[in-house]
């Protein structure tokens, strides 16, 4: 069975490694990974996994456009073009901050395939995971043993009906128009999708792309996408410099104050991801045995750790830090307050 992932990054060298090696773990064993402007060493990374047999790497092909921004939709139309998807068993489209995680069987793909047989399409809800309080960037930890702070499953804690993004796993075969970076464009009303509970999503929404659910429509019993979309306050600076990938660069204060707000989500305690630590961290060093790779990761670590340490003190990113420091203490004392 071929599991292909499709990926777009740009300056995420250092989180590479752990990424790659939880979801090989899991069963994805095909990616496809495109790149654009880095300068952070991502795509010298993802050479050399290229050259070991771990990835595609391709260069994002809104880099021969010359356009600034939509960097995604480049690269979902490319990839859709090739033909390769639909040859895959099943494919899905997600970023490098984010991490299926299976609640179902042994926790590997194949046991949530089974739970969901005659499905089409599998949409993953994402839980957005905040920083958790944490400032500083700690490269000697993986991700999804830092932060496990997240938002609510159950949208009381929050008084409104809460829209959940999603990512699709769609089956190779489905008669599908074109993928997406959410979900494919579907048109046929005939076709068997899921939530993460696996539970059915009803035709009705079947209107092009599925970006978001709501309600009884979200589920995520069987399978949830852990989104670290902020990782540390130090890291969120380096993120907030690269900019957003489907808009042009920008310096406003306000964009990336509005994007913190959405995503430092604190509400409860979430270690879905922890009892993989040690089987994850044991992957990423043995990926670390190859010194050409090992040379190329720590590089990338020192990239950012010297870009932290200029951006604290710039005048754009010393007001970000300081105004999302005031926010997360902010909510914080909100929700001891509920």
């Amino acid at each position: 069975m071929r599991i292909t992932a499709v990926t777009p990054m740009k300056n995420e060298g250092p989180f590479i490694l752990e990424w790659l090696a939880y979801h090989q773990l899991v069963g994805i064993n095909d990616f496809i990974v495109f790149t654009n402007d880095c300068s952070d060493g991502t795509d010298l990374i993802l050479e050399r996994l290229d050259e070991m047999g771990h990835v595609r790497h391709l260069p994002n092909p809104s880099c021969v456009t010359g356009k600034e921004g939509g960097h995604h939709w480049a690269a979902m139309a490319y990839v859709d073009a090739m033909g390769r998807l639909r040859r895959s068993d099943w494919f899905v489209s997600f970023d490098v901050d984010e991490f299926i995680c299976i609640k179902t069987g042994g926790r590997q793909l194949i046991d949530l395939l089974g739970e969901v047989q005659g499905a089409d399409f599998i949409s993953m809800n994402q839980r957005n995971f905040g920083c958790a309080g944490i400032e500083t960037y700690d490269p000697d930890q993986l991700i999804m043993a830092q932060f496990d702070r997240a938002m609510a499953s159950d949208n009381s804690y929050y008084g409104w009906d809460r829209a959940r993004g999603v990512k699709t796993i769609t089956r190779g075969g489905a008669a599908f128009e074109r993928m997406g970076n959410h979900s494919p464009e579907v048109s046929r009303k005939d076709l068997v999708w899921v939530n993460g509970s696996g539970d059915p999503i009803p035709p009705e929404l079947y209107t092009g792309t599925l970006k978001s659910t709501k309600g009884a429509h979200s589920g995520n019993d069987l399978v949830q996408l852990n989104h670290y979309a902020l990782r540390s306050m130090e890291n969120f600076l380096v993120k907030s410099e690269r900019g957003d990938a489907n808009r042009k660069v920008t310096e406003e204060v306000k964009y990336w104050r509005q994007y913190w707000n959405q995503y430092d989500d604190n509400l409860v305690e979430d270690q879905s991801m922890f009892e993989w630590v040690p089987e994850v961290q044991a992957a990423v060093d043995e990926l670390l045995q190859d010194k050409a790779l090992a040379d190329l990761h720590q590089a990338s670590v020192a990239w950012h750790q010297s870009a932290i340490e200029r951006l604290r003190g710039e005048n754009v990113q010393g007001k970000i830090l300081k105004q999302i420091k005031q926010m997360h203490h902010r909510k914080l004392e909100r929700e001891r307050a509920a």
